[in-house]
């Protein structure tokens, strides 16, 4: 890792013995502060498909690894456990069906521990003396149909065509069926016959568990949603009414938690053009047995193009105790610019509409907000930029939500080549679909402990991984 951007020079009319001492001093000072993460490189034997955080072998937190045994991601899969202390990678099984294409992290043991489970549709698999042994075979099963983490929860969330399904351990070291839930239905008449489908599901972050069905549009200004507690409570439908006739963008959507909260994020816009810029709609989730639809608590334009994706974020970038939205997005017409934005919170789902904001002028390849990895308690920023990963600490005290030089700058091995993220012709009419890339992930490790991995490719097509581990 190297700290700041660049090298550091000295010219003193004590000398170079006094500078050497001086930025001794300074480099014990950042690494014993404010650079607390550490880096290495992890060469994988594959193509990474899926991570997650999980607890490995010995009880040991990290990360666990799908990789695929040909470069463009088809073939036989394999298992591998990270070790982010020992920087250390450990195989769990090899030879799965070319079809899995998901992990994620379940207490199958029932002792808190969040072991591994990979996933195809319709089996799931889970890592047993170096081999996968098969714990559940079900049509329908998918562990791609629900989105949101489930490591620590005592269950694992499938969906399918009208029914939500807790999986949970059975004995004998197994998954079986448990607690479920009807979704709504939508039948759409083909050439074929009748295709049936429900609204996609969400498990929002924090406690209690709670999905999210949706959202729905009805009308031109109106959203549903219907929340189901994972307990088991009384389920209920969240109606969500559009300032104006505006279109709603069919990506990008997400559902939220404000100081405990459900909040649905959207982005919204009016007409496709050149200068065109994405509108930020914010709505709190209540009940609403009227079907009028509640008015969004922050509905704002930004700066963003339609044809770029956003990230928006709940987090406290200021320190207050109060979450706050932050918007984080490429700006300019190439997309060379990065430019983040902090809507202050002020409490039960209420936000301040004029927002802290800053600005990079680079041209970002992927990007990552709410990680603390300076340990200050304020959510930092990445942002993967050509072959470097910058960090911006957060910074709750100053006019801007991030600090204006970067904390570190780390060379990320295997950078790859920015793609064009266009969307359609100006002039025909449809909705703009940006593609964005993931070459950034962050977990919270189990029981403490916080990985990024940086992804690049080596010269053989496989995947190089940089990651920064702070314990």
């Amino acid at each position: 890792m190297s700290v700041g951007p660049g090298r550091v020079r000295c010219a003193h009319r004590y000398g170079r013995s006094w500078c050497a001492q001086r930025t001794l001093l300074l480099l014990l000072f950042l690494a014993s502060s404010a650079v607390t993460a550490q880096s290495f490189t992890v060469p994988l034997p594959g193509t990474l498909v899926d991570s997650a955080a999980v607890t490995g072998p010995d009880g040991r937190p990290g990360i666990a690894l799908l990789v695929a045994e040909k470069a463009d991601g088809k073939g036989a899969k394999t298992l591998l456990f990270l070790d982010p202390e020992r920087r250390a990678v450990v195989r769990l099984a090899a030879g799965l069906h070319e079809e899995v294409n998901r992990v994620a992290g379940f207490d199958l043991a029932g002792n808190g521990a969040a072991a591994p489970i990979a996933g195809m549709p319709g089996a799931l698999f889970t890592a047993s003396g170096g081999s996968a042994r098969r714990v559940l075979e079900l049509p329908d099963v998918d562990l791609r149909s629900v989105t949101g983490a489930t490591a620590g929860r005592p269950w694992i969330a499938a969906a399918r065509s009208g029914l939500l399904e807790l999986l949970s351990a059975a004995p004998g070291g197994g998954l079986a069926r448990g607690a479920s839930f009807p979704l709504p239905v939508k039948a759409e008449r083909l050439r074929w016959g009748l295709r049936l489908t429900s609204p996609p599901v969400t498990l929002l972050p924090g406690d209690p568990a709670l999905f999210a069905i949706g959202p729905e549009e009805v009308g031109r200004r109106r959203i549903k949603t219907l929340l189901v507690p994972a307990a088991g409570g009384e389920t209920f439908e969240s109606w969500s009414l559009l300032p104006k006739e505006e279109r709603l963008m069919s990506y990008d959507r997400r559902y939220l938690r404000l100081d405990g909260l459900p909040v649905l994020a959207v982005p919204t816009f009016e007409k496709v053009g050149l200068l065109a810029r994405k509108r930020l709609r914010l709505f709190v989730l209540e009940k609403d047995r009227s079907r009028k639809g509640t008015a969004p608590t922050l509905a704002v334009d930004t700066d963003c193009p339609l044809w770029y994706p956003h990230d928006v974020t709940a987090a406290d970038a200021d320190g207050d105790g109060r979450q706050d939205i932050v918007l984080s997005h490429p700006g300019g017409l190439r997309g060379r610019e990065m430019i983040v934005w902090a809507y202050r919170g002020l409490g039960g789902g209420k936000l301040d509409p004029t927002p802290r904001r800053w600005k990079l002028n680079e041209e970002p390849t992927d990007w990552h907000y709410g990680t603390d990895l300076t340990g200050d308690g304020v959510p930092d920023f990445l942002v993967y930029v050509k072959d470097r990963l910058f960090l911006y600490a957060g910074d709750p005290k100053g006019s801007r939500p991030l600090a204006g030089k970067p904390t570190w700058a780390l060379k990320v091995t295997g950078a790859p080549t920015k793609k064009d993220n266009g969307g359609n012709d100006e002039g025909s009419g449809d909705e703009p679909r940006p593609e964005r890339e993931s070459f950034l992930q962050a977990f919270d490790l189990p029981g403490g402990g916080k990985v990024v991995l940086a992804r690049g490719v080596q010269k053989d097509g496989k995947s190089v991984l940089t990651a920064l581990f702070r314990k």
